[in-house]
């Protein structure tokens, strides 16, 4: 009751730009799942981050991040998708514990220190307005067209920066 179970596709429109909202199953723990409905709903799950251009990961400020939302995140980078994370209910927690959340994220949420956090109720909407912010920047961040000659420079600069490896006497 209450769980979705299935990915749902809400279209909507915000500001004049149109989105698709893919609610999906919040994928447990490996030894949490044990019904056949549950584990196909992670597989929909993964195949609605394929379906995805920007992936909005919600946490649950009163767990801690689970090795599970790593391999979610994970899985979305190898996707190619551009990340967002939300960390909800946020409100009820006091000032020692938002610390220690912020400080668990930065530790653990390193390889993906590109991607916007914000701090949400989604139960009082408070800090939800903004997400649309972030989740528009992303898509744009990974739509841009890089053109040739940019991308050589910057790998002339990476190569010139950190020279490859020998290799057979050739780098």
């Amino acid at each position: 009751p209450g769980t979705t179970r299935d990915s749902i596709y809400i279209p909507m429109e915000r500001d004049g730009r149109e989105y698709v909202i893919i609610d999906t199953a919040g994928v447990r723990r490996r030894g949490r799942i044990n019904e056949t409905v549950e584990k196909f709903s992670v597989v929909k799950t993964l195949k609605a981050v394929e379906d995805a251009n920007v992936v909005l990961l919600v946490i649950d400020a009163r767990e801690n991040i689970s090795d599970q939302d790593l391999s979610l995140l994970g899985f979305a980078l190898n996707a190619g998708r551009s990340i967002v994370l939300a960390v909800n209910k946020w409100d009820g927690l006091d000032n020692e514990v938002k610390e220690n959340v912020k400080k668990e994220l930065d530790r653990r949420l390193g390889f993906v220190d590109f991607a916007r956090i914000h701090f949400i109720s989604a139960l009082h909407g408070t800090g939800v307005g903004h997400l649309f912010e972030s989740i528009q920047e992303a898509y744009k961040s990974a739509t841009t067209r890089v053109g040739t000659s940019v991308l050589t420079r910057i790998m002339k600069m990476a190569t010139d920066d950190h020279q490859p490896p020998m290799v057979r006497g050739r780098r």
